[in-house]
């Protein structure tokens, strides 16, 4: 039972030391300060669990597992912790967060919060820390008090102080589907992606990315709370109701200084009308916030890439399976976007969208790259005939010159055009920092593109990991590690930052974290084969013949599965074990295979014991990049 379950008027009863325990008046305004501290700045999800295990303490609740699951990380009813181990994952985490609070901004805190392994009942007992006291000498009380005040005022200046957001800032919060047909929720966030696109084009205006305003898709969060935590003056927020052809949009533009409406709006019209509608929503925030529009007098905001509705449904439904970044989706996709482009084959966007899937399935091994990326190719291509102005476009064509065709100068012209067409879009930073700039070795300026990137998307967990391999090329492991860390608090399923992670800790030798992070991959992705993480175990504590086995093993299964297999992968785990002869091997097959992830080697720590290997130089000639030795 809790240690406050004997409360007394008020007053907690006293625990074996004969010390009295906190009120429940007093945790809860501990619990406060703790959620208000630096330490939980930014991490909603732990900020959440802690409240709700603290709240049912407080009330003598039983706290169980799959309760946790349910009212605090939206699992189903039913759910099965044996199945998903979100709520030990997040645990894990909370119980870190703890500690370093404690250790830090709150080693003075009269109440000590804390959640004992075992269990998620949470312990309170008054804090033993002695106070601080002023450390000033026999004679500062001499010291004129406007001086003190003048070496405050001088000192308060000194320190670093956040920086406001900008006026002209914005987020589009994912617009709430009022239809009686739930299926139309691929039309309220097409919806939503076309007003940020649009907004991305107005010079001045900074519109935080799609992959940070969808975080709070669902949420119905406080507009200043979420303005605060992606750094912006604005919000719009709205809703959709579609029926037959009619629609009714409304929209709301708040400001995150007070939470009071700055403009809003309800529109009828008929759905071929929802192109002009985008428009004049575009048009009507713009005026609002008093910004410059960069583009020619009476041309759209929103433009009309087609006049066939049908097709346009079609496209939406192709881009809502595409955000999915899941292969199963991702095919759906393509089916969807050929659909479009059956309907017009004009539609210059439902081809880029057809790049974008096909690049994806190219890169991450979904799908062999000498099929998936001459796809994306001539998508890509096709889009761009059609409409040049097309940014994504350009960035889908510079991934193949780069990753596939090992076309540097070609990529250089794709992703300089796309960031011409559009300097606001994050998707753009991310993929010159990431695809062009990282394996050419020019990292300082991959970081800085990475850091553009992240401003105008913050809170994308895809972002935040390539920060981090950024990171981990740049030999800052410290850093990488945070990133990797963030990205899975903001999505405990997000496997490539945990394969990222675990890779950086086998790569810094340390056993206890990798255990660490290959029990909580265990419990995330239980259905998924572990072989990999095996192999990385058993090379990191030297089972070297055990290491090649299950390398082995790991490729014969991503054949089974139809998946290219992850020959770079093997490559740098023999390497790990002084099996120069089979890295160069299976690096001779990622070259046979045109696996877009080759282009790394140029700068993975993982392959450094390589790099003075005549055979490294010979292979990075045939991928036209510099060697750093």
């Amino acid at each position: 039972m809790p240690a406050f379950a004997r409360e007394r008027d008020g007053v907690l009863a006293a625990g074996p030391n004969g010390a009295a325990r906190p009120t429940q008046e007093s945790v809860r305004t501990q619990l406060d300060k703790v959620l208000a501290g630096s330490v939980f700045a930014g991490s909603e999800r732990l900020g959440r669990f802690l409240r709700f295990i603290v709240e049912q303490a407080l009330e003598n609740n039983p706290i169980k597992e799959t309760v946790v699951g349910v009212e605090v990380f939206g699992r189903k009813p039913g759910y099965d912790p044996r199945l998903d181990g979100v709520v030990r994952v997040e645990a894990v985490k909370l119980r870190a967060r703890l500690k370093e609070y404690y250790e830090t901004e709150g080693a003075a805190d009269p109440v000590r919060i804390d959640l004992p392994k075992g269990g998620y009942v949470p312990s309170f007992e008054r804090s033993h820390a002695p106070p601080r006291r002023a450390r000033l000498s026999w004679h500062s009380a001499a010291i004129p008090l406007a001086l003190l005040l003048l070496i405050a005022a001088w000192l308060l200046a000194r320190r670093p102080q956040a920086r406001p957001p900008d006026a002209s800032s914005i987020a589009v919060l994912p617009f709430v589907n009022l239809s009686s047909d739930k299926e139309n929720e691929y039309f309220s966030d097409g919806l939503t992606d076309d007003l940020i696109s649009a907004l991305t084009q107005v010079q001045g205006l900074r519109v935080v990315a799609r992959g940070s305003s969808f975080q709070f898709k669902g949420k119905n969060p406080d507009i200043r709370a979420a303005g605060r935590q992606l750094n912006v003056a604005n919000v719009l927020e709205g809703s959709v109701q579609r029926s037959g052809d009619r629609l009714r949009i409304t929209a709301q533009l708040s400001s995150v200084a007070d939470g009071y409406h700055v403009w809003s709006q309800t529109y009828d019209r008929r759905l071929a009308d929802v192109f002009a509608v985008q428009d004049e929503i575009s048009r009507a925030i713009v005026q609002a916030l008093e910004v410059r529009v960069a583009i020619a007098p009476g041309r759209r905001l929103v433009q009309s890439p087609t006049s066939d509705l049908e097709a346009y449904n079609l496209y939406l439904q192709g881009r809502f399976h595409l955000n999915k970044w899941r292969p199963d989706s991702v095919r759906k996709g393509i089916d969807y976007f050929q659909q479009a482009i059956a309907k017009d084959a004009a539609y210059a966007p439902a081809y880029a969208g057809l790049a974008d899937c096909y690049t994806w399935l190219g890169v991450f091994g979904y799908a062999p790259a000498r099929d998936a990326m001459p796809q994306a190719r001539d998508a890509a291509t096709r889009a761009l005939k059609l409409d040049e102005s097309l940014a994504a476009a350009h960035v889908s064509l510079g991934y193949v010159r780069a990753l596939y065709d090992w076309d540097w100068p070609g990529a250089a012209g794709e992703f300089q055009r796309a960031l011409e067409l559009s300097p606001g879009d994050a998707d753009v930073h991310f993929a010159y920092a990431v695809a062009y700039l990282t394996p050419l070795g020019r990292l300082d300026e991959a970081l800085a593109e990475i850091r553009r990137a992240l401003t105008l998307d913050p809170l994308s967990p895809y972002k935040l990991t390539g920060a981090g391999m950024i990171d981990t090329d740049r030999r800052a492991y410290d850093e990488a590690a945070d990133q990797y860390h963030k990205a899975i608090e903001l999505d405990s399923s997000f496997f490539e930052a945990y394969e990222q992670l675990l890779g950086l800790e086998t790569l810094r030798g340390r056993p206890l974290a990798v255990q660490a992070v290959s029990q909580a991959m265990r419990a995330v992705f239980p259905g998924s084969s572990d072989t990999s993480i095996r192999a990385r175990e058993a090379a990191l504590e030297g089972r070297h013949a055990e290491a090649r086995r299950l390398v082995e093993q790991c490729v014969a299964e991503y054949a089974q599965a139809h998946r290219p297999a992850k020959a770079w992968s093997a490559a740098h785990i023999y390497t790990s074990i002084g099996e120069k002869d089979l890295a160069f091997e299976w690096l001779a097959r990622a070259y046979q295979d045109r696996s877009p992830m080759l282009v790394f080697v140029n700068v993975m720590p993982y392959y450094d014991g390589l790099r003075t290997d005549p055979r490294f130089s010979a292979l990075l000639a045939r991928l036209g990049l510099p060697n750093r030795n």
